[in-house]
Parts: structure tokens; C-alpha cells; sequence
């Protein structure tokens, strides 16, 4: 889709675009798409950082504002909360990968 806003981080190392196909796009200064931000049911219009860098707001023509989490300390803290139970206790799950969270802070 066409791209409507585009915002550097504040480190100026990413860029976020929104766009008419209804996501958010994560690029690097290469033009390396590094993730695609997808929830909103219209064109996206709009897209900013937040101040810390953790945070991206996107607004839609769906008349919805959303944040986007990137602080991936946090993303893994709550991954690891979600699949933690599942990695220790499932007998499918390899033995050296039931102690991937080990030591990532759960918050519960």
C-alpha cells in the first residue's frame, strides 16, 4: 500500500511507516523491513515514536489510535510469563529448551 507518515526514532537507526494496506512498518537506514506492525482495520494515517523509543502510536481511518510495545525486555518478560509453564512441563519440549526463560524477570 502507499505510505501516508513516516517518523525516525530518536536514535535516527529506525523508521516507521504507516500505511494504506492498514500496518506499520519497521525499517532500518538500509531499507530493511524489520517488522510489520498489523491491528488496524483502515488505512493507517499516521504514525509516531515515543519520546523514550519504546512505544510506537499509529492512527487509523478505522478511528483508532494504537501503541505498539518495542521494548523487547518487556515483550520477553511476558512471552516467557505465557510460554513458561508450557517449556517446563510439556515432554515434547527439549530438555535444554525448557530453561530459556531462566533468568528473564516474569512479572505476574
Amino acid at each position: 500500500g502507499g505510505v501516508t507518515s513516516v517518523a525516525f526514532s530518536l536514535d535516527g537507526k529506525t523508521i516507521a511507516s504507516a500505511s494504506t494496506d492498514n500496518t506499520v512498518k519497521l525499517w532500518n537506514l538500509n531499507g530493511q523491513e524489520l517488522a510489520t506492525l498489523k491491528g488496524h482495520s483502515g488505512d493507517v494515517i499516521s504514525v509516531a515514536f515515543s519520546p523514550d523509543g519504546k512505544t510506537i502510536a499509529s492512527a487509523s481511518e478505522d478511528n483508532t489510535v494504537k501503541l505498539w510495545n518495542l521494548d523487547l525486555d518487556d515483550l520477553m518478560a511476558k512471552g516467557c510469563a505465557w510460554a513458561g509453564d508450557y517449556l517446563r512441563h510439556n515432554p515434547n519440549v527439549r530438555k535444554k529448551d525448557r530453561r530459556v526463560c531462566d533468568g528473564i524477570a516474569v512479572n505476574k
